[in-house]
């Protein structure tokens, strides 16, 4: 309210000349989620059901509301630059951000259908109205309202399945519910079909928040006709939100109705991962790309709640994480390829050419993201894809674990594909002037440090202090052995790389030219259906990086002889979620 109230006030004051207040309207958005971190962070309350039991304080809302607060400060901080070049001079695009960050707080923190339903609608609302933030652009608008029209869908699912459990249990409190149907069998017929019916209405409106395939036919339009500010908060923030009140929801309240929803999120979860890892092969656009990759992503976080059971959670969480870091990476490499003629254009491929020549390192920290994502060692996007397939072995989802490892290597050839064109290929306009900004330079060292150093042993104690409730952040100091299995992973693994880069090089892998044109948000493509076959030496070296991909999930193998195991430190980044 305060802060509202500062915009209205000083940026429509005539006698300050109108100043435009966007960028100190955002660190004071900043300094206010900063703030309310500090107080979750300090909190004393171990477990607290207010308002009438609607709202429940408790380690799982505490601690995903704190990691709602970073990464939300670090999506404003990286495109503060980017909303004042794109002119959003208006106050409410900030003040939006924080009403959806509010009701994702609601949203993790509710114990109640009602509530949940209306802290849903609040984030929901705000978000619809970030995509056509942009009024002068047409693909802002249409994003919106497709945003909009197929939010209302899954909306009235929610709704509809939040009624058909009130009608058959007579409440909507999930402590009533718990308590009522931890005993139901199958023996009362009517009452276990109609909550069959309404988990089935829930899950589906759920599937569709996430963008997990077939219901993810917004979000590639979405990301590309929002701003790119709105795409990143988009894409960072509100899954961690949602995958926490899907676990408060299916695996503590309806745990006994398992057998109903455990192959409906296998199906989801292969039809993510095989959908994010072949249709994105066929995209020019980095956002459209990127937003299949995370319909992918999403299909391995759905792998690891059917698991149903705790090491299954702890690496839903730990991959959230690691996620959350590695995007904020990606997304400030693409913010970073703005250029004085490229501001307003939609990104394509094209535009990551030479960037590894114009910033060396740019182009090191893109290639580490894109590792990362792709699941290659030593990189801690390989072992919370190792943790997800463990989990769902030892839960025996064979068939759906073959079926993801395979995507994974699929998915594995369009993010080798960004690299080559960073490092081998060249674009007409002139690079040599790309710099980044503070605030991104910033964003991508503490990521890129993250999830490329910390990956050996990240036992940061989350265990709650006795005295205050506190959550310590303690770093165990490495033995001699783990610095050994360290240096050896990271040998393999740049000798790997090298490889790679070699082949490609020495194959003259090159992709075809492309006439650079003006693609302005969502214009048309400038590649030629006729021009969009690739070399065949291309797939040869992608066949020759999926080789290696392969062999790198049993060369941890190598390092169990130093010390067996050393990367089981991973459990403990999901632990203090249970």
């Amino acid at each position: 309210m305060t802060i509202t109230l500062y915009a209205a006030f000083i940026g429509a004051s005539r006698g300050l000349g109108y100043p435009l207040i966007i960028k100190n309207l955002n660190k004071l958005c900043v300094l206010v989620l900063f703030i309310t971190f500090l107080l979750l962070q300090n909190t004393s309350v171990f477990f607290l059901l207010t308002y009438q039991n609607t709202f429940v304080f408790d380690f799982l809302s505490s601690n995903v509301k704190q990691i709602l607060a970073i990464a939300t400060i670090f999506s404003l901080v990286i495109s503060e630059d980017l909303v004042v070049k794109q002119q959003i001079n208006n106050f409410e695009y900030l003040i939006l951000i924080l009403c959806a960050v509010l009701g994702l707080f609601f949203l993790v923190a509710s114990y109640d259908m009602i509530s949940l339903y209306l802290a849903i609608e609040m984030q929901s609302l705000c978000l619809y109205v970030l995509a056509a933030s942009k009024k002068d652009s047409s693909f802002s608008t249409e994003a919106g309202l497709k945003y909009f029209i197929l939010g209302s869908f899954s909306s009235a699912l929610l709704l509809l399945g939040i009624s058909v459990l009130y009608g058959a249990t007579g409440t909507t409190n999930f402590d009533n519910f718990r308590l009522l149907l931890s005993g139901v069998g199958y023996d009362n017929f009517f009452l276990t079909a109609s909550i069959e019916k309404a988990l089935l209405a829930i899950s589906a409106a759920f599937f569709f928040k996430i963008a997990a395939a077939p219901f993810h036919m917004w979000s590639p339009d979405v990301y590309e006709g929002s701003p790119i500010s709105s795409t990143i908060f988009f894409a960072i923030v509100p899954k961690i939100a949602l995958f926490a009140v899907f676990v408060r929801i299916f695996q503590t309240i309806f745990s006994s109705f398992e057998e109903v929803f455990l192959i409906v999120l296998i199906f989801f979860s292969l039809c993510s991962v095989i959908v994010g890892s072949f249709v994105a092969l066929r995209q020019k656009r980095l956002k459209r790309l990127l937003a299949y990759s995370s319909i992918g992503h999403v299909g391995y976080l759905l792998l690891a709640f059917s698991s149903n059971s705790l090491e299954g959670t702890q690496s839903l969480f730990f991959y959230l994480i690691i996620y959350m870091l590695t995007g904020l990476c990606i997304w400030s490499v693409v913010l970073s390829l703005n250029t004085k003629t490229n501001t307003e254009k939609s990104k394509t491929l094209l535009d990551l050419g030479s960037v590894s020549h114009s910033n060396v390192l740019l182009g090191f920290t893109a290639l580490l993201a894109l590792f990362s994502l792709a699941g290659v060692p030593p990189l801690a996007g390989f072992f919370a894809k190792l943790e997800i397939f463990v989990s769902a072995l030892g839960s025996s989802l064979y068939f759906a674990s073959f079926i993801a490892i395979l995507s994974s290597v699929v998915s594995s050839f369009y993010y080798i594909r960004l690299v080559k064109t960073m490092y081998f290929e060249k674009r007409e306009e002139d690079t040599s002037g790309i710099s980044i900004t503070h605030s991104c330079s910033l964003t991508m060292a503490l990521c890129s440090f993250f999830f490329s150093l910390s990956f050996h042993k990240p036992q940061f104690s989350f265990t709650p202090n006795t005295k205050d409730g506190s959550l310590p952040f303690l770093i165990h100091m490495f033995s001699i052995m783990e610095y050994f299995s360290i240096f050896l992973m990271l040998l393999v693994s740049i000798g790997l790389a090298c490889l790679i880069f070699g082949a490609s090089y020495f194959l003259g892998v090159q992709l075809p030219d492309a006439e650079k044109a003006s693609v302005y948000e969502c214009g048309f493509d400038p590649y030629e259906d006729s021009r969009n076959k690739f070399d065949v030496r291309f797939y040869l070296v992608a066949i020759l990086f999926i080789i290696f991909d392969l062999e790198a999930l049993f060369f941890v193998s190598l390092v169990s002889f130093f010390k067996l195991f050393v990367f089981y430190g991973v459990l403990d980044y999901g632990r203090f979620f249970i």
